[in-house]
């Protein structure tokens, strides 16, 4: 029996470190920007308790004009936050927090290098972070959604860095869906058969 509770906290102490990366965010509200075409460093709000901001005082927020990612193609039209710059970081910061966070990216990674995205806690500890490699076409609004998922809503910051990172339609995830407990309880009972099968 101890060995399978030290089991069991280990992979709770595991799921706390790390959040899943995700392509989608099912059961997201998605963050309707305001079409402002600021150029700055805000802090600005994109929603009641959820506001950007800019390393860079050139960046981007609302903008819906014409911003290129060399051979990752153009967005145009659609309203956007943008780095406007190749190191600088843009964050989201969340007055309460959420489980999940994400957005439909693009960035210039030929002339730029990689783009990264990450998540924080409320002390600005890193939870989990991942390099954007994907390639475009080079067409219109092209890009690709990426985010994190945690086990409970413990995502305070949601930073962008890097290559002219572009993104647009944020969505974000208050409290993980019922299946994310499913699969968290069936990780634990498969982690506890093991633990039987051991001793037997």
């Amino acid at each position: 029996m101890k060995k399978l509770t030290f089991a069991v906290l280990c992979a709770l102490a595991g799921l706390s470190a790390h959040a899943a990366q995700v392509t989608s965010l099912p059961g997201g509200v998605v963050l309707t920007m305001p079409e402002l075409n600021y150029f700055g460093s805000g802090p600005l709000s994109l929603a009641p308790g959820v506001d950007w901001s800019s390393a860079y005082g050139d960046s981007v927020f609302g903008y819906s004009g014409a911003y290129g990612f060399a051979d990752n193609g153009v967005w145009k039209g659609l309203t956007m936050a943008g780095t406007n710059d190749q190191v600088s970081t843009m964050t989201l910061a969340f007055s309460q927090a959420v489980a999940g966070v994400g957005a439909f990216f693009n960035y210039s990674p030929r002339y730029f290098g990689p783009a990264t995205i990450a998540v924080y806690d409320a002390n600005h500890a890193l939870i989990e972070s991942t390099t954007l490699t994907f390639i475009t076409d080079g067409g219109l609004n092209q890009g690709e959604f990426h985010g994190f998922l945690e086990h409970s809503p413990s995502i305070s910051y949601f930073s962008m860095t890097g290559a002219y990172i572009g993104a647009a339609n944020f969505a974000v995830q208050a409290v993980p869906e019922p299946g994310t407990y499913a699969m968290l309880l069936a990780g634990l009972g498969l982690l506890g058969m093991a633990a039987r099968r051991r001793q037997a």
